[in-house]
């Protein structure tokens, strides 16, 4: 899984150009987000969630423990816990994982890849797998719509809900902006707090430019090495398309890339020195990064 990738980024030599703020974001543990839940839970509730995780296998319980941490009230999570009750570890991993569920390079489901549903909507396919990432009740819904009838676990329904799911987070992301053109980093950054929650912080749209962008493109490896998706807008002369920065593997940085379905790398000190050559872009324009 991705989360066993996320090392600390401490001691790989980031530039003098591109130091950390001396205050950086600092998103919610997963562990204080599970609190705020329960806290806001009542004590009817509180013993619901305790008797659901204590009733579920060690392979169970960490999705659980995630739904928590997403913000999924008692009742959410007892029906998510029936869901996936007993089933076995390479299940979950298919159905909840939609990254690396078996350390492949490409991202399937039942080998139907996991990519945008057109040209124009890599942006919502960030979106979509940042919250995937995060929230194992998304994912359930986009790998089996919720059912435990297996034929709605299928690839061609998974498709069919994937491009659906792509085209609503599109067309919320492009309210005021034409939807030929791409999303916006502004549009993602809406979309993306709309379920700040799941996500366990707010975001905000920083332009990689000027003095700021060192800073921005820090931050943003910070995040993503602390478990935060943040998506990238890259292209050539002009912003072209958005890749999904989800982790760090030693000396290197996985991006999700949307286009064709498949986690890719990039040498961490070149993505803080704006270079992106790897993925067939040259320039890093934006990034949408945990809000300071």
């Amino acid at each position: 899984m991705i989360s066993t990738l996320l090392l600390s980024v401490t001691g790989y030599g980031i530039s003098p150009q591109a130091q950390p703020d001396r205050h950086p974001p600092q998103p919610a543990t997963k562990a204080a987000r599970v609190a705020k839940t329960l806290d806001a839970a009542t004590p009817a509730e509180r013993a619901r969630v305790q008797a659901t995780l204590a009733a579920a296998g060690p392979a169970e319980r960490p999705y659980l423990l995630q739904a928590l941490a997403a913000g999924h009230s008692a009742a959410e999570l007892v029906t998510f816990a029936r869901l996936i009750h007993g089933k076995k570890s390479q299940w979950l991993r298919r159905h909840l994982d939609l990254i690396d569920p078996d350390g492949s390079h490409w991202v399937t489901y039942r080998f139907s890849p996991v990519e945008q549903a057109d040209n124009t909507s890599c942006g919502s396919m960030t979106v979509l797998m940042a919250r995937a990432m995060t929230d194992p009740l998304y994912a359930l819904y986009l790998t089996t719509g919720d059912s435990a009838d297996r034929a709605a676990a299928s690839a061609e329904q998974f498709q069919a809900r994937l491009t659906a799911e792509d085209h609503r987070i599109h067309a919320a992301t492009n309210r005021f902006w034409p939807q030929r053109l791409g999303s916006t980093p502004a549009g993602l950054t809406t979309e993306l707090n709309r379920h700040a929650d799941a996500l366990g912080t707010r975001y905000e749209s920083r332009l990689v430019i000027g003095t700021g962008g060192s800073s921005a493109l820090g931050d943003a490896v910070r995040a993503a090495t602390a478990g935060q998706p943040v998506p990238v807008l890259i292209g050539g002369w002009i912003p072209r398309h958005y890749v999904l920065l989800i982790g760090r593997e030693g000396t290197d940085l996985l991006l999700y890339e949307p286009g064709y379905a498949a986690v890719d790398r990039v040498n961490a000190q070149d993505f803080l020195d704006g270079k992106i050559d790897v993925l067939g872009f040259h320039h890093i324009y934006a990034v949408v990064t945990p809000a300071r």
